[in-house]
């Protein structure tokens, strides 16, 4: 019996590794070039309470060397931090949104901004306001748009000490990383994502939000259903700074798996079958086969170690650890945690999000505790 879960572990290792390789081939080579800035873009930024250093998450996005694009950002109401925050720093368009009943706060704030300011634009791109932007962010995520596909970036999120709720919360977020690259199974991202406003319109994506917690999976799920691609951009890696106690922590991951629950159960599925694969590996072949443990585990150092190599040739170099040890070595540690995500969103599809309590229902049903 542990030599067959050995050699379930060892291929789906395998497997792991191949996938990061194609993985970082995509991240180091795709390089589309910049278009010309005649298009006009509305880039749709929903703020709730403010992040670390928000006032330079929000300069950056205002800077860009893209010409022609508007600015919008939506608030709950006139009493959130983030407005009075956005006033100090000069900004007047704050679009007041109010409360959300019946969805998530980020989709009713991002369908009321669409819905108030989006007709003049040809592209929206919808970003987040504790994320870092390079100035060619905007020249970037659009290079390879077309009325076909979205575009797509991811987070990396920055560590700047040996903290370790911290490390843990960016190698937990970068294991994402391995299933993005140059094919159709890529996930769109709420925090650096672009599309073209007819594409947007034919889509139905105001629909698709109705009762909805994650902006991104219902802009994923309506794309898949249509056969529409997402272009994953590598380049648009953006940096979000700051740290996280252990409560954050485990609040944000269990909040993701649990949105992966509702949203593509399927995937969530396989991410669970897997994570009990490799945990029950760690917990036995080290006292049964550890030559076998050995081999398991070595993949998993090959399959971050590609991984964080490819990723440190896109990221800016203030956004580039010096724990990169800590990447490479820590599967064991980050797929407890995954473990425990997925049994956690087994029991419960309750969730927080900025301070709002939801309990998911389905994709287009959402319950929100005022």
């Amino acid at each position: 019996m542990t030599v067959a879960l050995a050699v379930l572990a060892i291929l789906q290792g395998i497997f792991t590794v191949l996938e990061s390789r194609r993985s970082a081939r995509h991240i180091r080579t795709f390089r589309p070039a910049p278009r010309s800035p005649h298009e006009r873009i509305a880039v749709f930024c929903p703020c709730k309470g403010t992040d670390a250093e928000f006032g330079k998450n929000i300069r950056s996005i205002l800077e860009q060397d893209y010409g022609n694009y508007e600015t919008h950002f939506i608030v709950e109401s006139s009493d959130d931090p983030a407005y009075t925050a956005l006033r100090h720093l000069g900004i007047g368009n704050i679009l007041v949104a109010g409360r959300a009943t019946d969805r998530g706060q980020k989709v009713h704030n991002l369908a009321y901004g669409v819905t108030r300011a989006g007709q003049g634009a040809a592209i929206y791109v919808f970003c987040d306001s504790d994320a870092r932007f390079p100035h060619d962010w905007l020249s970037k995520l659009t290079a390879a748009l077309d009325a076909t596909n979205i575009t797509t970036g991811y987070r990396w999120y920055t560590v700047r000490r040996a903290h370790l709720p911290t490390l843990m919360r960016s190698a937990w977020n970068a294991s994402s990383l391995g299933v993005m690259g140059g094919h159709n199974r890529n996930f769109a991202w709420g925090g650096s994502m672009a599309i073209y406003r007819q594409a947007f319109e034919r889509l139905d994506i105001l629909r698709a939000w109705f009762g909805a917690v994650s902006d991104d999976y219902a802009i994923t799920n309506a794309a898949h259903r249509e056969g529409m691609k997402i272009v994953f951009i590598p380049e648009c890696l953006i940096p979000t700074y700051g740290e996280c106690t252990w409560r954050e922590l485990f609040e944000f991951t269990t909040r993701q798996i649990v949105i992966t629950r509702v949203y593509h159960r399927r995937l969530w599925r396989v991410g669970f079958a897997g994570y009990a694969i490799f945990n029950t590996a760690a917990l036995i072949l080290p006292f049964t086969h550890p030559f076998l443990w050995l081999v398991v585990y070595l993949l998993s150092v090959a399959n971050n170690w590609t991984r964080y190599r490819a990723v440190q040739t896109t990221l800016p170099q203030p956004a580039r650890s010096t724990h990169g040890w800590f990447y490479i070595l820590c599967s064991p540690l980050v797929a407890l945690l995954y473990l425990y995500n997925m049994v956690s969103s087994a029991l419960s599809t309750r969730i927080v999000w900025r301070q709002v309590h939801y309990r998911l229902i389905s994709p287009h049903q959402t319950r929100v505790f005022l």
